[in-house]
């Protein structure tokens, strides 16, 4: 039983004499939520640090295809779409950058 005692004893030691206690840590600083460009459009939210404004828009719309004589077992219809646009205006005017990601028959 004396060599389980000490063990124990040795991290009662270490966590009780250990010197960071919560109150002790440093603040993390607080960043401000997302900022708006309503120049720019609706949903558009200005990156933190630059002068790009950008949007992730998507959808997904599923179903069934069900006809007569095609049974009940009939595969689900899935379709998606991811869209990102990214504008900065520049010296030269706005530059766009936009990608969109899709898969499915919609």
């Amino acid at each position: 039983m004396g060599g389980r005692v000490l063990p124990l004893i040795a991290v009662a030691a270490v966590v009780a004499l250990s010197p960071a206690m919560a109150g002790d840590l440093p603040k993390a600083p607080v960043t401000p939520g997302a900022v708006p460009c309503p120049s720019k459009g609706q949903g558009f939210v200005r990156l933190p640090g630059s002068e790009s404004c950008v949007r992730v828009s998507g959808r997904v719309a599923a179903g069934m295809d069900v006809r007569a004589g095609h049974g009940a077992a009939t595969a689900p219809l899935v379709a998606g779409r991811l869209a990102i646009d990214n504008r900065t205006d520049t010296d030269l005017g706005e530059v766009r950058t936009y990608v969109r990601i899709g898969n499915g028959r919609r």
